[in-house]
């Protein structure tokens, strides 16, 4: 089973450039204290994400941009069969909010799930963050999901 998902759409860009336009008008993001936030847009979650299989290994590894993010802004948890990516990017203080032009940048609180299999545990779970890229890997299979061999009797 495969879990990638790649395609090319060249209209994504002009497309997205139209609804940006035209939701801004009429459906305003929401800010806090005037600072655009982290959302979900309608074709991309945030932070985005990679996922590898490694048959020889039996693990899978996430692999999420978490640029201009600091290692200790970001929450990696485990709740039963979900894995959660959670953290804050915060603004930076040394502009004011008035003196903007354009600000294309987001702040804020996100969060990405992601499910897992049954039975794994925190201490299989290994993470590290380097140059802004969050890797996160895990069993493919749960120890009570591995297979057993039946004897015929």
């Amino acid at each position: 089973m495969s879990l990638v998902r790649t395609f090319y759409d060249p209209f994504t860009e002009f497309d997205k450039l139209f609804d940006d336009a035209f939701n801004a008008r009429f459906h305003p993001s929401p800010t806090i204290e005037g600072k655009t936030t982290l959302t979900h847009r309608r074709d991309q979650a945030f932070p985005r994400m990679d996922l590898h299989e490694n048959s020889e290994t039996k693990t899978v590894t996430a692999t999420f941009e978490l640029p201009g993010i600091k290692q200790q802004d970001v929450n990696v948890e485990i709740h039963g069969n979900r894995l959660t990516i959670s953290g804050e990017s915060k603004c930076s203080d040394n502009y004011n909010k008035d003196s903007y032009v354009v600000q294309e940048r987001s702040y804020g609180k996100f969060s990405r799930t992601l499910q897992i299999p049954q039975g794994i545990k925190a201490e299989d779970v290994h993470a590290k963050m380097e140059n802004g890229v969050l890797t996160v890997s895990f069993p493919k299979v749960g120890p009570d999901q591995q297979p057993q061999r039946i004897t015929i009797g």
